[in-house]
């Protein structure tokens, strides 16, 4: 399963699966470095960072950021 890093919170990292439901995981279970915006899955053996799809959510937010807010100058 995906999940997304929505928030770090002391030692917590809550994390949202693509279909809304919500975990909560320590943060020595992650991958060392773990972010905020981080989209991460889950395999056999424990999690790890999908970076690829990381990016990609990461570039479609600054565009629709840009569409909202307008380019900077």
């Amino acid at each position: 399963m995906r999940y997304s890093v929505e928030r770090i919170e002391e030692n917590i990292a809550v994390c949202e699966a693509d279909d809304g439901s919500v975990l909560k995981l320590k943060l020595y279970e992650l991958p060392q470095g773990i972010r905020e915006g981080d989209i991460i899955d889950r395999t056999e053996n424990g999690f790890v960072v999908n970076s690829a799809e990381t990016e990609s959510r990461r570039k479609k937010m600054a565009e629709m950021q840009r569409n909202i807010f307008g380019k900077k100058r």
